[in-house]
């Protein structure tokens, strides 16, 4: 069964500049120019009786690039990082940024 893990190995794999949340600007390190991807998660816990424990665990990668769409990266994610994971995939203009954002949301359940 795939892990939420598995799917932030395979997503940093791509060679992409990749982060959490979102990239923090520094002197030294700016926010990279697109492509990139941002990942970022959320999750439950339950049955807590500390043998049957369970994560479900609401992902996202976002792909950022410039202007438009770029088929060849989107079908990367999809065959190499996400090809074992249901998804839901939509695209978004970010407005003033001359960006696109397609993200794609998952869940995954798994023990902890």
């Amino acid at each position: 069964m795939t892990t939420f893990e598995d799917v932030l190995k395979r997503a940093e794999g791509l060679g992409l500049p990749f982060a959490h949340n979102q990239f923090i600007p520094t002197n030294k390190n700016p926010v990279p120019d697109p492509p990139f991807l941002v990942w970022l998660s959320s999750e439950q816990q339950r049955g807590d009786d500390a043998k049957n424990r369970i994560r479900q665990i609401e992902g996202s990668l976002e792909l950022y690039t410039e202007k438009r769409e770029d088929p060849a990266l989107e079908k990367r994610i999809e065959e190499e990082v996400l090809f074992d994971v249901e998804f839901r995939k939509y695209q978004a203009q970010i407005p003033g940024e001359d960006t696109l954002q397609t993200a794609y949301d998952f869940t995954i359940t798994q023990k902890k």
